[in-house]
């Protein structure tokens, strides 16, 4: 009888989706999500259209992912704006899943200032999204290990000798120069 719902932020390809599917794959093997449902929205499409579309928009969403998980990502989009959906898809969110916080698992995901924004755009987000996740950036020596990890088993591919140090220094440059 816990809140489910939380933020993951991070740069693009941190994970944020992988990690939430991850941790809804977890609670519904372990029964406290029911459903293996995984919805997927971007916060852009939970805004209405035209007035009074709003508000059903985000409640079908919520339906539609019941028992399971609703991910949004760049859920930042909910409040970017000033242009009326924003308060209307925000108040709705609140209230549905303040109805629903045993049965459903929302996770909000984006850029770490972005969501701070979106946090600020209604007392009640905080609360109603306690858990924070915050995912770092990769090293260029964390990238290097990958690509070497996708090459082998992927495509079934052996990086020569020396190749992983020379690319995460290559990548290391790269970033340098554009700072």
């Amino acid at each position: 009888q816990t809140s489910l719902n939380m933020r993951i932020t991070g740069s693009p390809g941190t994970g944020k989706t992988s990690l939430a599917r991850l941790l809804f794959r977890y609670l519904h093997a372990y029964g406290v999500l029911p459903r293996n449902v995984f919805v997927e929205k971007n916060g852009l499409e939970m805004k209405g259209k035209y007035v009074g579309h709003t508000a059903p928009t985000v409640k079908d969403a919520v339906a539609e992912a019941m028992g399971g998980c609703l991910f949004l990502d760049e859920a930042y989009a909910l409040a970017d704006s000033e242009d009326g959906f924003s308060g209307e898809a925000v108040r709705t969110l609140l209230t549905e899943v303040e109805n629903n916080r045993t049965s459903l698992m929302v996770v909000l995901a984006g850029y770490k200032d972005k969501m701070t924004k979106l946090m600020r755009a209604d007392p009640g987000m905080p609360r109603r999204f306690p858990t924070l996740l915050h995912l770092g950036d990769y090293t260029a020596e964390e990238v290097s290990q990958i690509c070497e990890t996708v090459a082998r088993e992927k495509f079934h591919k052996d990086f020569e000798h020396g190749l992983r140090v020379r690319l995460a220094k290559h990548i290391e440059d790269q970033l340098a120069s554009e700072i």
